[in-house]
């Protein structure tokens, strides 16, 4: 709490000319409002997908105001769904692509308008650093901030952010349950329960999952969760949150197939290649919260913020590559092959991991005027430690850890030797040094203007506790990143805005370091947009924006193959359009439509020179809309669709585009005996689509045949 003591004493010194907003009346709530939004908003009740007046962590302003592409998957919209992880949520916002782990990672991963965001999660504000199977259980919405965000985050973020809002203790007595069973085979129970005794308050949330994957053999996922919290202070000036989140899964992880001459294995999409006594993922996470935010005045709001994270993880994969030889060890042509004689290697990814957090973050929210000038300010202080520690296993030459397998008929139960030795033992401790302001200042009626800026001192160290000689490293980064905008609004309906920022990517971002990279400075990265949004109908709002991704000084080779040198130039340039809201007083829209153009500009690697991005879909659409029917009735649909990808930057490897269709039915009694409950249907992928979920250079995973959800919830 020092942090939030010396914060204090500097607000203490404000001038009285500066703080002239405590007695100046508020204005309408309207962009360009002078009220410090709350950082956590709460939507109960019935909603129309829209989170304008909901707070943007790390930024002083609200959805509406804020001069940057901002999409929010709100948990009405989840639940309408029959969302069962964060992954699925994210269907909802173009310009993503999810990716496949391998190469020593694990867990949710996608690229964001083009770039890599494996490290960019947040909760609330703070780094969710864990590689694991995110769960929207405790969620309240998942904002997904676009472009370079480092002022407010830190390194990486050059896509941009996907920063999951919770759920905590809050006023009233209220709760609600759900249960879901699966056509596929399995069960999905969720439950919220929130209870005021005087200025306390406690809540907690609960998920218990166990779902098979549709059209593929063998593979499940299986989790439970507990996020409970108590805030004291409720309705005065100060409150203090503790808030924790347990969740724990077991599942068969899967690797998909790979491909054959540049494009996925054409095999049935149930062809699952793991080993039953061999294929599991398991992981741990806990992540303790302890917030304190104190109101001094109408200008002035004090907070403070620090984490403990801890993430466990167990990783034995099987990851399919085509085999070069028959089952005798002779060689053949593995691209002219009958698929009736193909073999394919069960290549082994071996490996656990535990990676940690510790974080304090304390912030100043300044509501305050200069002159004729108002500012709605964040002025904020960040000290954090990371680390993370990886063994990975290697297999006999011989057996591989396991055998190979027919491509059309693999045996699942076959016997598999488990003869493996220490690869690599590797650990990375991280220091973060972050100092950071963001002002929003009104000009006039029309015009406002925003400045930010974060300075970050980052330092690595790397060691490799297998390895007898080159197995240490260390790096220590500076760098500021700003960002500034310019905000055009004519009229209350219409409001535009030209914006530029900065990012950087240096080279131990994801806690590794290597000899080619250990001396290479941090990528740097400049955005442009240009957007706005339209009050098009009373409840009803269209978003767009125009922009370019430039990253300057993008890694590649040197000649000689052996340094990573900063001579690279990569570009993305996009088109994004949404809108949001009720058309009609029944009637709920959320639809999306991104455009990407990535460019490979320089690199040493003559292959890949004009080249576009691994795994960026050009195109990618987005659509779900409900109509609420007399007597509670609610129907619904949607519509996803996402360009072809390439799963490597010479383009030689392609997945296919695909569309995939998916139809709700709700019924909310409003009187009766079944009053308090709400029945609803899913169809997930209605036409049983082939679909690619997650690509990667070696392998993509297919996505889930048509699955049927059938759940009944209840509020009280």
């Amino acid at each position: 709490m020092g942090g939030l003591t010396g914060l204090a004493m500097l607000a203490g010194g404000v001038s009285p000319a500066l703080a002239q907003t405590a007695a100046t009346p508020a204005e309408p709530a309207a962009p360009g409002n002078l009220t410090v939004p709350e950082l956590n908003v709460q939507g109960e009740g019935r909603a129309s997908y829209r989170r304008d007046s909901d707070a943007v962590v790390r930024l002083p302003t609200t959805i509406a105001e804020t001069p940057q592409s901002i999409s929010v998957v709100p948990r009405e919209l989840m639940q309408e769904q029959a969302v069962s992880s964060v992954r699925e949520a994210l269907r909802n916002v173009t310009g993503i692509s999810l990716a496949a782990g391998e190469g020593g990672f694990s867990g949710d991963n996608l690229t964001l308008r083009g770039f890599s965001s494996r490290g960019d999660f947040f909760i609330d504000g703070i780094r969710d650093a864990g590689q694991y199977t995110r769960d929207p259980f405790f969620m309240d919405s998942i904002q997904v901030l676009k472009g370079p965000s480092s002022i407010s985050f830190g390194r990486g973020s050059t896509g941009g952010v996907i920063n999951q809002t919770t759920r905590l203790a809050r006023e009233g007595n209220f709760g609600d349950m759900t249960l879901s069973a699966y056509s596929s085979g399995g069960v999905r129970a969720t439950g919220d329960i929130n209870l005021q005794a005087g200025n306390i308050a406690v809540r907690s949330q609960f998920m218990g999952s166990r779902i098979d994957v549709a059209g593929r053999d063998h593979v499940y996922q299986s989790r439970y969760g507990v996020a409970p919290s108590i805030t004291w202070g409720l309705g005065g000036p100060t409150q203090v949150t503790l808030s924790y989140l347990h969740m724990e899964e077991e599942n068969v992880p899967d690797l998909g197939v790979p491909y054959r001459n540049g494009r996925p294995l054409n095999v049935p999409r149930n062809t699952f290649y793991g080993v039953s006594s061999q294929d599991r993922e398991r992981t741990v996470t806990d992540v303790v919260t302890l917030r304190a935010q104190h109101q001094l005045n109408d200008a002035i709001t004090l907070r403070n913020t620090t984490r403990y994270g801890s993430y466990w993880r167990e990783l034995n994969a099987t990851a399919p590559r085509i085999a070069t030889t028959t089952s005798t060890g002779a060689a053949y042509n593995a691209l002219t092959t009958p698929l009736s004689q193909l073999l394919i290697r069960r290549e082994p990814q071996v490996r656990t991991g535990y990676d940690s957090i510790l974080v304090n973050q304390t912030e100043a929210l300044l509501n305050l005027r200069t002159g004729p000038f108002t500012h709605r300010a964040l002025v904020g202080f960040e000290i954090g430690r990371e680390s993370s520690e990886v063994v990975r296993y290697s297999f006999g030459t011989n057996t591989n850890g396991r055998p190979n397998a027919s491509a059309l008929n693999p045996d699942y139960y076959a016997e598999t030797p488990f003869i493996r030795g220490t690869a690599s033992d590797i650990r990375t401790v991280a220091n973060t040094l972050a100092l950071y302001f963001v002002d929003q200042i009104r000009l006039n009626e029309m015009f406002e203007l925003q400045l930010g800026g974060r300075w970050d001192r980052f330092e690595a160290d790397y060691v490799n506790r297998a390895a007898t000689t080159n197995n240490r490293f260390s790096r220590t980064d500076e760098a500021f990143s700003w960002r500034t905008a310019l905000v055009f609004q004519p009229t209350s309906r219409i409001r535009t805005y030209f914006a530029a920022g900065t990012s950087f990517n240096p080279s131990a971002e994801s806690l590794t370091l290597a000899a080619n990279n250990a001396n290479t400075p941090p990528e740097r990265n400049i955005t442009f947009e240009l957007g706005g949004s339209y009050e098009v109908l009373d409840g009803l709002r269209l978003t767009g924006s125009v922009f370019r991704i430039e990253k300057t000084n993008a890694r590649t080779s040197d000649p000689s193959g052996n340094v990573q040198v900063l001579d690279g130039v990569t570009r993305v340039d996009g088109v994004e359009i949404g809108i949001q809201g009720r058309p009609l007083p029944n009637w709920n829209v959320y639809a999306s439509y991104s455009y990407l153009n990535s460019e490979i500009i320089r690199s040493n690697n003559a292959a890949e020179r004009g080249r576009e991005f691994a795994n960026v879909a050009p195109n990618t659409a987005s659509l779900w809309t409900t109509y609420d029917l007399p007597y509670g009735f609610q129907l619904g649909g949607g519509i996803n669709y996402m360009d072809r990808r390439f799963g490597n930057t010479t383009n030689t490897v392609r997945v296919p585009s695909y569309v995939r269709y998916d139809l709700a039915a709700a019924w909310a009694p409003t009187e009766g005996p079944f009053r308090n409950l709400r029945f609803q249907v899913n169809a997930l992928n209605v036409t049983n689509a082939r679909t690619y979920e997650t690509v990667y250079t070696a392998h993509t995973v297919p996505g889930p045949g048509r699955t049927v959800v059938m759940s009944v919830s209840t509020r009280f």
